[in-house]
């Protein structure tokens, strides 16, 4: 019986986001849906990669898959158990397994408190031991993310903006989470020092058995980190499968694009690839285009795009788009007829 109890664990997901809904009010009579239908499920030790453009939904959810902000409708699960059913003290000892590391790794730091305060304060707030064993484990923790010791005395203005990240990891890590959320962690740092806070989490990872949920902006960090890849656009998800597939085989046109953008380190003469620029911004979600979310801004665009909202569908093994006329082997060939020829141009020079 217990070895049955113990595959179902393992079969199970860690993480399951069942038609996740998260909206604002805005004045008396508007909404603003951040979050319109988003599913997908995490394994235990997956890192799974959500990336989209600013206004995506991307930040609003990770906050939502750590309880700190409260879902509209639909529903999150951690080990098959719905976190909206929780009581306040069940939750709050149910919060202890998935953390979250943000943006700015200033802001996320009280100015006033020494590191080794600060990276004890989890500890503290969850009522974990006592002042002097949490007070090594802390030490131990900063350690182990790269820190010395006579940092633990200092303020978070005396540090760098890698150390500062490296703190907040420490902060995340120290009360031993199974999952954490990743809201662009490398954006404000150098890029010299991007690679090292990246491997860093590798090998926490590979170390604690962590999962991960990878939001970013940047293809290259989310491709280079990845198990899989969910690709947001206004709310919801246009593609989604494993890393190598998204990045390499993309079947959405949004996808496509986004692919297109990135930089190829090669003078421009010997680059084949041609970007695909989008005309336009992302669409108000308060008032999203009916149909196809990003048909406003697709070259494929057809009538049907503006009439029916796409199903999400399983085109390849494990590899879900919501396009209708999107093909196993790629992106539509169609011509658009709803919106002018989307600009192709070849890549500049970096």
């Amino acid at each position: 019986m217990t070895n049955t109890r113990n595959q179902a664990a393992q079969a199970r997901p860690l993480l399951e986001v069942k038609d996740l809904h998260v909206a604002f009010p805005v004045g008396r009579r508007e909404t603003l849906k951040a979050v319109d239908g988003i599913s997908f499920e995490v394994r235990q030790g997956e890192t799974f990669g959500v990336i989209g453009e600013s206004g995506s939904g991307k930040t609003t959810l990770g906050r939502a898959l750590v309880s700190l902000l409260e879902p509209t409708s639909g529903s999150i699960l951690y080990d098959g158990i719905d976190v909206s059913s929780l009581s306040k003290k069940e939750l709050r000892r149910q919060r202890r397994d998935y953390q979250i590391i943000f943006q700015d790794p200033n802001a996320a730091l009280n100015p006033r408190m020494t590191i080794l305060d600060s990276v004890m304060e989890p500890l503290e707030i969850s009522g974990t031991g006592n002042r002097s064993s949490n007070e090594a484990e802390a030490l131990r923790v900063l350690s182990r993310v790269g820190l010395p010791p006579d940092i633990a005395n200092r303020f978070p203005h005396q540090l760098s903006g890698g150390q500062k990240q490296r703190v907040n990891i420490a902060r995340a890590l120290v009360v031993r989470p199974r999952m954490i959320v990743c809201d662009e962690v490398v954006a404000a740092l150098d890029v010299s020092i991007r690679g090292d806070v990246l491997n860093l989490f590798a090998e926490l990872q590979r170390e604690f058995g962590l999962t991960y949920v990878f939001i970013t902006h940047d293809l290259s960090v989310v491709s280079h980190i990845s198990d899989r890849i969910g690709v947001a656009y206004l709310g919801r998800f246009m593609e989604m499968g494993p890393a190598e597939a998204v990045t390499e085989r993309p079947l959405h046109p949004y996808t496509e694009a986004l692919l297109s953008a990135e930089p190829v380190p090669l003078p421009s003469f010997m680059r084949s690839d041609r970007r695909i620029t989008l005309q336009g911004e992302i669409p108000s979600p308060i008032s999203p285009p009916s149909g196809c979310r990003f048909r406003t801004r697709c070259r494929y665009a057809q009538p049907r795009c503006a009439e029916e909202v796409p199903q999400w569908r399983e085109l390849n093994a494990g590899h879900w788009v919501a396009c209708h006329f999107a093909r196993p082997d790629g992106p539509p060939t169609v011509q658009g007829t709803l919106n002018d020829q989307t600009e192709v141009e070849s890549t500049t020079a970096i």
